[in-house]
Protein backbone atom coordinates (compact mmCIF):
# COMPACT_ATOMS: atom_id res chain seq x y z
CA UNK A 1 0.00 0.00 0.00
CA UNK A 2 1.63 3.16 -0.90
CA UNK A 3 1.73 6.51 1.25
CA UNK A 4 -1.16 7.85 -1.05
CA UNK A 5 -3.62 4.90 -0.17
CA UNK A 6 -2.58 5.26 3.45
CA UNK A 7 -3.95 9.04 3.59
CA UNK A 8 -6.96 8.18 1.69
CA UNK A 9 -8.15 5.40 4.06
CA UNK A 10 -7.17 7.58 7.00
CA UNK A 11 -8.90 10.83 5.37
CA UNK A 12 -12.07 8.17 4.33
CA UNK A 13 -11.85 7.12 7.75
CA UNK A 14 -11.36 10.40 9.90
CA UNK A 15 -14.43 11.91 7.54
CA UNK A 16 -16.73 9.10 8.95
CA UNK A 17 -15.48 9.61 12.22
CA UNK A 18 -16.46 13.60 12.21
CA UNK A 19 -19.84 12.81 10.51
CA UNK A 20 -20.62 10.46 13.25
CA UNK A 21 -19.38 12.03 16.14
CA UNK A 22 -17.27 9.07 17.01
CA UNK A 23 -13.77 8.40 18.25
CA UNK A 24 -11.51 5.44 15.46
CA UNK A 25 -8.64 3.90 16.37
CA UNK A 26 -6.60 3.20 13.42
CA UNK A 27 -4.26 0.07 13.12
CA UNK A 28 -1.71 -0.28 10.08
CA UNK A 29 0.43 -3.24 10.31
CA UNK A 30 4.69 -2.55 9.63
CA UNK A 31 6.35 -3.34 6.09
CA UNK A 32 6.27 -6.75 4.83
CA UNK A 33 3.21 -7.50 6.23
CA UNK A 34 -0.84 -7.67 5.61
CA UNK A 35 -1.69 -4.01 5.59
CA UNK A 36 -4.86 -3.85 7.40
CA UNK A 37 -7.14 -1.13 8.79
CA UNK A 38 -9.63 -1.64 11.80
CA UNK A 39 -11.90 0.53 12.71
CA UNK A 40 -13.28 0.57 16.48
CA UNK A 41 -16.21 3.31 16.91
CA UNK A 42 -17.30 4.47 20.67
CA UNK A 43 -20.94 3.48 20.97
CA UNK A 44 -23.20 6.32 21.40
CA UNK A 45 -26.70 6.68 21.17
CA UNK A 46 -28.75 10.09 19.98
CA UNK A 47 -32.17 10.65 21.73
CA UNK A 48 -33.19 11.76 18.18
CA UNK A 49 -34.31 8.87 16.16
CA UNK A 50 -32.73 10.46 12.53
CA UNK A 51 -29.71 10.85 14.62
CA UNK A 52 -29.08 7.30 16.40
CA UNK A 53 -30.39 6.07 12.35
CA UNK A 54 -27.87 8.22 10.83
CA UNK A 55 -24.87 6.73 13.45
CA UNK A 56 -26.06 3.89 13.04
CA UNK A 57 -25.61 3.70 9.27
CA UNK A 58 -22.10 5.23 9.24
CA UNK A 59 -20.38 3.15 11.70
CA UNK A 60 -21.69 -0.16 9.85
CA UNK A 61 -20.32 1.86 6.81
CA UNK A 62 -17.25 2.23 8.80
CA UNK A 63 -16.76 -1.26 9.26
CA UNK A 64 -17.96 -2.53 5.96
CA UNK A 65 -15.25 0.07 4.71
CA UNK A 66 -12.64 -1.20 7.03
CA UNK A 67 -13.22 -5.24 5.92
CA UNK A 68 -13.49 -4.56 2.73
CA UNK A 69 -10.26 -2.83 2.26
CA UNK A 70 -8.93 -5.91 4.56
CA UNK A 71 -9.65 -8.22 1.83
CA UNK A 72 -8.67 -6.28 -1.11
CA UNK A 73 -4.83 -5.66 0.51
CA UNK A 74 -4.58 -10.01 1.47
CA UNK A 75 -6.17 -10.78 -1.94
CA UNK A 76 -3.30 -9.43 -3.72
CA UNK A 77 -4.82 -9.52 -7.37
CA UNK A 78 -7.07 -11.84 -7.03
CA UNK A 79 -10.99 -12.37 -7.98
CA UNK A 80 -11.89 -11.37 -4.06
CA UNK A 81 -9.94 -8.58 -4.36
CA UNK A 82 -11.62 -7.01 -7.64
CA UNK A 83 -15.26 -7.82 -6.02
CA UNK A 84 -14.25 -6.36 -2.80
CA UNK A 85 -13.19 -3.10 -4.84
CA UNK A 86 -16.28 -3.24 -6.92
CA UNK A 87 -18.58 -3.56 -3.57
CA UNK A 88 -16.62 -0.78 -2.15
CA UNK A 89 -16.73 1.50 -4.77
CA UNK A 90 -20.82 0.97 -5.15
CA UNK A 91 -20.73 1.96 -0.99
CA UNK A 92 -18.81 4.76 -1.84
CA UNK A 93 -21.19 6.15 -4.47
CA UNK A 94 -24.26 5.45 -2.54
CA UNK A 95 -22.44 7.37 0.61
CA UNK A 96 -21.80 10.08 -1.98
CA UNK A 97 -25.21 10.31 -3.24
CA UNK A 98 -26.80 10.10 0.10
CA UNK A 99 -24.40 12.96 1.50
CA UNK A 100 -25.36 15.24 -1.64
CA UNK A 101 -29.24 14.57 -1.35
CA UNK A 102 -28.93 15.27 2.42
CA UNK A 103 -27.08 18.37 1.68
CA UNK A 104 -28.84 19.85 -0.81
CA UNK A 105 -32.40 19.10 1.10
CA UNK A 106 -30.84 20.99 4.46
CA UNK A 107 -29.97 23.78 2.05
CA UNK A 108 -33.59 24.00 1.06
CA UNK A 109 -34.81 23.94 4.53
CA UNK A 110 -35.16 20.35 5.44
CA UNK A 111 -32.96 19.80 8.24
CA UNK A 112 -32.61 16.78 9.43
CA UNK A 113 -33.50 14.92 6.19
CA UNK A 114 -31.89 11.46 6.28
CA UNK A 115 -31.40 10.04 2.80
CA UNK A 116 -30.67 6.00 2.18
CA UNK A 117 -29.79 4.46 -1.28
CA UNK A 118 -29.60 1.18 -2.60
CA UNK A 119 -28.94 -0.37 -5.93
CA UNK A 120 -32.39 -0.29 -6.53
CA UNK A 121 -34.09 2.22 -4.24
CA UNK A 122 -34.05 5.01 -2.44
CA UNK A 123 -35.77 6.34 1.08
CA UNK A 124 -35.67 10.05 2.03
CA UNK A 125 -36.85 10.45 5.77
CA UNK A 126 -37.86 13.88 6.04
CA UNK A 127 -38.95 15.84 9.71
CA UNK A 128 -42.54 17.25 9.30
CA UNK A 129 -46.53 15.96 9.97
CA UNK A 130 -47.18 16.06 6.13
CA UNK A 131 -44.98 17.17 3.04
CA UNK A 132 -46.83 19.35 0.39
CA UNK A 133 -46.90 17.97 -3.48
CA UNK A 134 -44.41 20.61 -4.49
CA UNK A 135 -42.19 19.46 -1.78
CA UNK A 136 -42.35 15.61 -2.95
CA UNK A 137 -41.74 16.92 -6.31
CA UNK A 138 -38.78 18.93 -5.48
CA UNK A 139 -37.57 16.18 -3.31
CA UNK A 140 -38.15 13.19 -5.77
CA UNK A 141 -36.42 15.28 -9.06
CA UNK A 142 -33.30 15.81 -6.59
CA UNK A 143 -33.05 11.76 -5.69
CA UNK A 144 -33.79 10.79 -9.08
CA UNK A 145 -31.17 13.16 -10.48
CA UNK A 146 -28.80 11.94 -8.11
CA UNK A 147 -29.44 8.63 -8.11
CA UNK A 148 -30.36 7.56 -11.98
CA UNK A 149 -33.76 5.62 -9.89
CA UNK A 150 -36.91 5.64 -11.33
CA UNK A 151 -39.83 7.91 -9.30
CA UNK A 152 -41.53 4.64 -8.43
CA UNK A 153 -38.01 3.21 -7.24
CA UNK A 154 -38.78 6.37 -4.29
CA UNK A 155 -39.98 6.27 -1.01
CA UNK A 156 -40.48 9.53 0.56
CA UNK A 157 -41.35 9.38 4.25
CA UNK A 158 -42.50 12.26 6.34
CA UNK A 159 -41.29 11.34 10.46
CA UNK A 160 -42.51 13.43 13.09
Amino acid sequence: MNKWTKRAICAALFALALAADTFITMRLTGAGATRAVSATLVEQTPQDPLAAFVLEREQLRARSEAQLNEIIHSAGDGEASSQARRRLTDMLARAAAETTIEGVLRARGFDGAVATVSANSANVLVRGEALTQRESAVILELVMRETGLTGGCVKIIPVK
